[in-house]
């Protein structure tokens, strides 16, 4: 094959490149073509009114019709008829107020009463069951379990559990009916297998203060977890709280009104398989795997929830952020809107447990070579989209090898493919560029939110919306990830954001918007500090520190306006944007340089230090990631004759 044929072959597919990955030269303002068809407002809200009765919330009891059961190893007592004590088992068999006291080395209460409603106060109890639940409600129409007031309790179990009655008992407390606590003392619960507190039908908790470790689940209620308020320390080997109801659709969700929660988990924070509601409360969560999930609806209007470890710190099938304070650090996406709401499996009969070791991470990326002296990986080319700057040329005057482009200083590892692109099996690769899709968003209206991610910042596989609020992103440093990913349209019309991250797959917000928004490289390399947007008079508008090094900066405000010029300083480079369009993208500009011994002729030239010519081959305007724009440029420029 001739020369000329080679390079009309590299130049051709450059062409092709850049038609299928839309890095053909283009107006600065960029579009993203909706996939996503419009849809209804369809998210499930949860109505505070209906999720407490008054009787939840009634701590209270009149002592004198109360029964009073006092347990010892020895012998436990009651004088009433309707508490059978055989051994070391105490059966609750009527309605009433039973007040327990004392302990239990290895015993059970149990509460056998069909139809009728029951109220355990614990005042000062402990109790122990070896193989089964320290309380185990067998059959009632609701039981309630009050924390006498200035009284510590304490139940646990010890070793694993055993089927008793044909029933999976495996919580320390386990309910097949709807179990609801209150009140203002203490409750311990320690359970070496299995879970802490089980309900088959609604879990509530509307105060109290709770200190649970569990080797499963601390709080599990399978049609409904729905807190009032409370002080809560759980410790879980899988979920903090889960809720899971795979036989009606309208069942399996959490709701939170108030509340004081520390959680510390393997594997979900809060994980619901309907609708997760959050009105309120202080929450801090470090989780193995998601700090909040829903397969449903994620709504979150008030509150303070800092999660400080997570794999993917929010995610819903939708996303809602209508106030609040939000701090969210995740290994993977910040705010995730994925999946059809059809997730979860029941795998545990007892307490409708949804086995999540066995759950694929959505957009877990492939492993990347480590070692950089073995790699094959491409160098990362110039990011600033205002430079014609060349790369540093080779100090040889002779040679006419390419020169290196920059490489990311935070990083040896090969950048990311692009999100969605076939992989070697010709699958779809891993990442948010999946196709849009009707249920799937996230709607940002107020609070605050913070986002620290290791992968996308926002990740929505249909639209994404921004009406209010304040954003701030700590996006990734690698180029597989954007702080902003969605598969539909990304609109905003009111709020504040700030976004920083790597360049290699940043995206802006689409053209549709109605607020000013832009997207800009700020440097070739990563880079760190402040980032400070004034007007043309010299005015700040908004300011913020990054936490972390990034080269590409997303920035949106009310007081943005078409036509006016803006200057964007960050860190030590200074980056003047004009909006001749609402929402403008100032793209990477990547130009491949060769060292020649000889005049250019009518390429850019100009004379190294050696006396060398440095001529400019050729510039891309590109946004396709940084290891295919090199992939091309440097084979076009390695065969072009000296």
């Amino acid at each position: 094959m001739s020369y000329n044929k080679l390079l009309a072959g590299i130049i051709s597919y450059s062409l092709l490149a850049c038609a299928v990955c839309g890095c053909a030269a283009a107006p600065e303002t960029t579009t993203k073509s909706s996939q996503a068809s419009s849809v209804s407002d369809s998210i499930t809200y949860l109505d505070a009114a209906d999720m407490f009765t008054k009787r939840d919330k009634q701590s209270d009891y009149a002592s004198e019709d109360a029964t009073e059961i006092t347990l010892s190893d020895s012998k436990s007592t009651c004088n009433s008829p309707a508490v059978r004590i055989s051994d070391n088992q105490i059966t609750i068999t009527r309605a009433g107020t039973y007040v327990l006291s004392g302990s239990l080395t290895n015993g059970q209460i149990v509460v056998d009463v069909s139809g009728e409603k029951v109220q355990i106060v614990l005042k000062d109890a402990s109790i122990n069951c070896d193989t089964s639940a320290a309380i185990y409600v067998k059959s009632a129409d609701k039981v309630f379990v009050t924390l006498a007031e200035n009284t510590s309790n304490t139940l646990t179990n010890t070793k694993d559990f055993v089927a008793i009655d044909d029933n999976n008992i495996d919580a320390v407390i386990f309910s097949k009916s709807d179990l609801s606590l209150n009140g203002s003392g203490t409750l311990t619960i320690h359970a070496a297998y299995g879970h802490g507190i089980v309900s088959k039908d609604d879990l509530v908790i509307t105060s109290g203060t709770y200190d649970i470790t569990a080797a499963r689940h601390a709080l599990s209620g399978k049609d409904s977890v729905r807190i009032a308020d409370g002080v809560f320390t759980l410790n879980a080997k899988k979920d903090g709280i889960h809720s899971e109801n795979t036989d009606n659709d309208e069942k399996g969700f959490i709701y939170i009104a108030d509340g004081t929660f520390s959680i510390t988990c393997d594997s979900d924070g809060m994980d619901a398989e309907e609708t997760l509601q959050v009105d309120g409360g202080t929450i801090t969560i470090a989780a193995g795997d998601d700090g909040l999930h829903a397969d449903g609806d994620l709504v979150l209007n008030d509150g303070t929830i800092t999660i400080t470890k997570s794999y993917e710190g929010l995610e819903g099938k939708t996303v809602t952020i209508t106030g609040g304070s939000y701090a969210v650090t995740s290994s993977d996406d910040g705010v995730n809107a994925a999946g059809d709401g059809t997730a979860g499996d029941s795998s545990d009969s007892a307490s409708s447990d949804s086995s999540k070791e066995q759950k694929a991470p959505s957009g877990t990326p492939p492993k990347r070579p480590q070692n950089s002296s073995d790699s094959t990986e491409m160098p990362q080319p110039p990011q600033n989209g205002d430079s014609t700057e060349a790369p540093q040329p080779p100090q040889n005057s002779d040679s006419t090898e390419a020169p290196q482009p920059p490489q990311n200083s935070d990083s040896t590892e090969m950048p990311n493919a692009p999100k969605g692109a076939p992989n070697g099996n010709g699958n779809p690769g891993p990442g948010g560029m999946e196709d849009a899709t009707d249920y799937n968003r996230i709607q940002i209206s107020g609070g605050m939110l913070t986002v620290n991610a290791g992968g996308d910042g926002l990740d929505s596989n249909g639209d994404l919306t921004v009406t209010g609020g304040e954003i701030y992103i700590d996006g990734p440093v690698q180029g597989g990830n954007g702080t902003l990913d969605f598969s539909g349209t990304a609109t905003i019309s009111g709020g504040t954001v700030i976004a920083v991250g790597s360049s290699g797959m940043a995206e802006n917000f689409s053209s549709s918007s109605t607020q000013g928004s832009m997207l800009v490289t700020v440097s070739a390399s990563m880079i760190s500090g402040e980032i400070t947007l004034q007007d043309s008079n010299g005015n700040s508008l908004l300011s913020y520190t990054p936490a972390k090094s990034y080269n590409s900066v997303v920035i949106s405000c009310p007081k943005l306006t078409s036509g006016e010029t803006y200057t964007l300083l960050a860190g030590d480079t200074t980056t003047t944007v004009t909006l001749d369009s609402l929402v403008k993208s100032k793209k990477n500009k990547v130009c491949v340089y060769r060292t020649l011994s000889r005049p250019c002729g009518d390429t850019a030239s100009s004379l190294t230090p050696q006396g060398a010519h440095l001529c400019r081959l050729t510039c891309f305007n590109c946004q396709v990631p940084a290891w295919y724009q090199y992939s091309v440029l440097l084979l076009y420029a390695l065969l072009r004759p000296a």
